[in-house]
C-alpha cells in the first residue's frame, strides 16, 4: 500500500472545471486568469486533450500572460511525456493562487509514476528513478523508504501498488459525464 507521505489528500476541482467551462460557454470567453485555473485543473485530472484543445481557444491577445503560457508549457511537456522538464517547469515560482494546485499537480505525477514503475519494474538504477520522480537522491531515498521498497547497490525494489477497486461509482461519474456530452452535442447539432 502506497505511503500517506506520498500521496495528498486528492483535490476536487470538478466543481472549478465545470464552473469555469459553463463561464467560457455564457461570456464566450475567459479572463487569462480563470483560463490558467481551467489549464491547472486539466493538468491535475490529467485531461490533456482538454487542455490542449483549450489552448486553441484562448485569444491570442491572451496567450502572452507569463503564467498561462507556463502552464500551457507543462502541457506541451506532459503530452509529450517530457516529465522532467514538466517537473522543471513546476518547481518555478507561481503566484500565491497555483502554487497549491502545482504542488498537487507534482504530486500527481509522481504518484501515477510510482504506481507505473510498481507496476513495470523488477528493479530500476536509482538515479534513473529519481529522474522519473522529479526528486535528489535523499528525496528518492525517503519515497523508497516511505513504500516500503527496498534500495539495495544503486537499484530500487519496487514493490507493486494495487488499484483500489472503483466499483460502480467511478463508472457512474463516467457514464453521467457520457450522457451530459451526449446532450449537448443533441442541443448543438439540432
Amino acid at each position: 500500500m502506497p505511503s500517506p507521505n506520498m500521496i495528498p489528500e486528492p483535490l476536487d476541482v470538478s466543481f472549478v472545471i465545470e464552473e469555469l467551462e459553463n463561464d467560457e460557454i455564457q461570456e464566450g470567453s475567459l479572463t487569462a486568469e480563470q483560463y490558467t485555473k481551467l489549464f491547472s485543473a486539466y493538468l491535475y485530472t490529467n485531461e490533456l486533450c482538454a487542455a490542449k484543445f483549450l489552448w486553441r481557444r484562448v485569444p491570442e491577445a491572451l496567450k502572452t500572460d507569463p503564467e498561462l503560457h507556463k502552464v500551457w508549457s507543462i502541457g506541451k511537456a506532459l503530452w509529450s511525456k517530457h516529465y522532467t522538464q514538466a517537473y522543471e517547469l513546476i518547481d518555478c515560482k507561481w503566484s500565491d493562487v497555483l502554487e497549491p494546485i502545482m504542488v498537487a499537480i507534482k504530486r500527481r505525477i509522481q504518484q501515477d509514476t510510482l504506481k507505473f514503475i510498481s507496476m513495470h519494474y523488477e528493479n530500476i538504477q536509482l538515479d534513473k528513478f529519481q529522474t522519473y520522480m522529479g526528486v535528489d537522491k535523499e528525496q528518492a531515498e525517503r519515497i523508497v523508504e516511505s513504500e516500503g521498497w527496498t534500495c539495495k547497490n544503486g537499484y530500487v525494489m519496487p514493490i507493486a501498488i494495487s488499484e483500489p477497486d472503483l466499483g460502480l461509482g467511478g463508472s457512474q461519474e463516467i457514464l453521467d459525464r457520457l450522457v451530459t456530452l451526449s446532450s449537448f452535442t443533441s442541443y448543438i447539432e439540432n
